[in-house]
């Protein structure tokens, strides 16, 4: 099982630090910024966030779908892989909901939803019932929070499969993931810097 965050042994916590706050970076230039009613933008575990995405990329998914806001820490690390991140917007408390970008072609696709947690799950209901129209050929969905908050019973009718690391990372695999982590980040931390100097 997947240990918390605070259990990370080779990830330097200044990498930590940098990647959550260019996940706060990204979801701001998404057009969402923290407040009431909307949960903090911060992975619950980068590591196994990115060890998801990873997963969940080489699935082989046609789309993928962040639920906004919240989604949208989680869709971060699809899209630093290089994976096209869709979104739709639902607000607080769960009314209605937009579509951010163009979904016709969600179409006789296996879509992947990116959702931070499930509580009551109207918000998936509304995100099931509006993607109807869409006709997509099947959805799945990736929560990023831990499994212990989840309430995956709440989960509707229409999503076929749900994805939480704990069910799908074992604890043995997180020295190696960590090394990855620190890797990948690290190298692109390292091209940022570069970049931005004169």
């Amino acid at each position: 099982m997947f240990g918390p965050e605070g259990e990370t042994q080779m990830v330097s916590r200044q990498l930590l630090d940098a990647v959550v706050a260019d996940v706060r970076r990204h979801c701001q230039a998404r057009g969402y910024s923290e407040g009431p009613g909307i949960n903090n933008f911060v992975p619950h575990d980068a590591v196994a966030a990115f060890g998801m995405a990873e997963l969940l990329v080489a699935a082989g998914f046609d789309r993928y779908l962040s639920i906004a806001p919240e989604g949208h820490i989680y869709g971060y690390f699809f899209e630093q892989l290089g994976v096209p991140v869709l979104s739709v917007f639902t607000d607080y408390p769960p009314t209605q909901i937009s579509a951010e970008d163009d979904l016709r072609d969600l179409r006789d696709r296996r879509v992947l939803l990116i959702e931070d947690d499930v509580i009551g799950g109207r918000t998936l209901r509304l995100v099931v019932e509006h993607l109807r129209q869409f006709s997509p050929a099947s959805l799945a969905l990736y929560l990023g929070h831990t499994k212990g908050i989840q309430h995956v019973q709440n989960v509707p009718p229409g999503i076929e499969r749900v994805f939480v690391a704990e069910d799908c990372l074992s604890f043995g695999v997180r020295p190696e993931l960590e090394k990855c982590f620190e890797a990948f980040f690290g190298r692109c931390q390292r091209v940022a810097a570069s970049v931005a100097e004169p």
